[in-house]
């Protein structure tokens, strides 16, 4: 599956794994279903991880609609999580910039990062966490 949500209330947070390229329909379809999801805890922090992706534009209509579904997923809620994005290419980065400046109006912090480090710093996670994953991950992938 190219966006994959990895749930580890532990830690309070949801891991969103970006493989491949996907077309806008099913870029909103997986986030939409990530909030539908019984393990989703609409305070959970969120690591959104980009590394696998291939760089692909992202409509400006789907970041619009997403940005409007989030807020009224928030509505009514004290929920103020922190979102780290992980988007190492130019173009990537550019698309989750141009994210954070249309979900402004949502209660969360969002910040782009190049690096996995600092993202994991600023979630307060330790530094091996996503290594960690990735190695529980490929343990349980089906062959």
């Amino acid at each position: 599956m190219p966006i994959t949500f990895h749930y580890r209330p532990e830690v309070n947070l949801v891991i969103c794994v970006h493989k491949g390229n996907r077309p806008d329909d099913e870029f909103l379809a997986a986030y939409k279903g990530m909030y539908k999801n019984d393990l989703y805890n609409i305070s959970m922090n969120r690591l959104v991880d980009f590394r696998q992706a291939l760089s692909s534009s992202r409509s400006s209509s789907a970041l619009k609609e997403l940005a409007r579904f989030v807020d009224i997923q928030f509505a009514g809620t004290n929920a103020h999580p922190k979102v780290a994005v992980i988007a190492p290419s130019d173009l990537s980065f550019g698309i989750s910039r141009m994210y954070e400046a249309l979900s402004d109006t949502a209660p969360w912090d969002l910040v782009v990062f190049r690096a996995v480090d600092a993202a994991l710093a600023w979630l307060g996670l330790p530094e091996d966490f996503m290594d960690k994953f990735e190695n529980e991950t490929q343990l349980n992938a089906p062959e």
